[in-house]
């Protein structure tokens, strides 16, 4: 008697097992849009110690996979950030998007998202996930064959001579929005840009007093800037305020760029301003291990 009850059981539970599955497969667009929002964060597919696809990532290439063309580009524009970065990503990866257009948008918007990569939690720029994303990709496809150092040089010259990514150097440079630092510190190192873009590096350097685009202008134009270079580290600086948290990354670059001169009044100048500014204090740790590195203690 007990056999068909146990037969009958089993039955029931396979058939509430498929059923299970079913469901989850047969999530619809929104409901994996709704889910992902609920998390939101952007997952990489490597995620916490075993570097595996968390449930988010998986959402994730679950909805791209229902996703026509045109229906990726509108959720790259979507109200809530991981859904447009998410978006944005696989339109880059596809080379499905426009770059530029994507990054120029997350610049006007200045939002950040949540990011988990690795064992690593973060908040990063969505303008940043975007430019890097591309970076990035532009890199590896360049780095596919040879040694070490010919890998290097591959990579070097993707980047210097690559349409989409001089583009959106040009974006950055012009951008008048607070951009990210890291941005700015990719932009000047990828290449010489064109002598056009001079007075706007300039204004960067002179008043906005970006680190980034004052050493670009030492590298390539030093014999042209020296008296201005010269102007600002002596006077400017002193006199330059730093509140903003890309500013502690610019401050600390120029502290190094005194503290590293040859000429000790350098020196003597980025001891004033460490004396008589504050706000680097935040961070300064960072500070007096490049202080104690000169051999110098407030």
């Amino acid at each position: 008697m007990l056999k068909p009850v146990a037969h009958n059981m089993k039955k029931l539970l396979t058939i509430i097992f498929s059923l299970t599955i079913s469901l989850c497969f047969s999530q619809t667009k929104e409901q994996l849009i709704d889910s992902i929002i609920k998390v939101n964060r952007v997952d990489s597919d490597c995620t916490g110690m075993g570097c595996s696809e968390s449930e988010q990532y998986k959402n994730f290439q679950k909805l791209k996979s229902k996703l026509s063309d045109k229906e990726l580009t509108d959720l790259s524009k979507h109200e809530n950030p991981t859904i447009r970065t998410y978006a944005s990503i696989e339109l880059i990866q596809s080379n499905k998007g426009n770059v530029p257009e994507l990054l120029s948008a997350e610049l006007q918007k200045n939002e950040m998202v949540e990011t988990f990569e690795g064992c690593l939690m973060g908040i990063d720029p969505v303008s940043s996930m975007i430019y890097h994303e591309y970076w990035n990709k532009i890199r590896i496809e360049a780095s596919n064959k040879g040694n070490n150092y010919e890998r290097e040089l591959a990579m070097k010259k993707k980047l210097e001579t690559d349409f989409v990514m001089e583009k959106l150097d040009s974006i950055i440079i012009y951008s008048k929005k607070d951009v990210y630092w890291l941005l700015y510190d990719r932009t000047f190192k990828n290449r010489k840009h064109k002598d056009k873009y001079l007075p706007r590096i300039e204004e960067l350097a002179f008043k906005n007093n970006n680190s980034y685009a004052f050493e670009y202008l030492d590298k390539y134009y030093s014999a042209e800037y020296t008296k201005k270079l010269e102007t600002y580290l002596q006077t400017d600086f002193l006199e330059a305020e730093f509140q903003t948290d890309n500013d502690i990354f610019y401050f600390h670059s120029f502290i190094e760029i005194l503290l590293e001169n040859k000429n000790e009044n350098y020196k003597n100048i980025a001891v004033e301003k460490l004396r008589n500014d504050d706000f680097w204090k935040v961070e300064s740790g960072w500070f007096k291990t490049t202080l104690k590195k000169h051999g110098i203690e407030l």
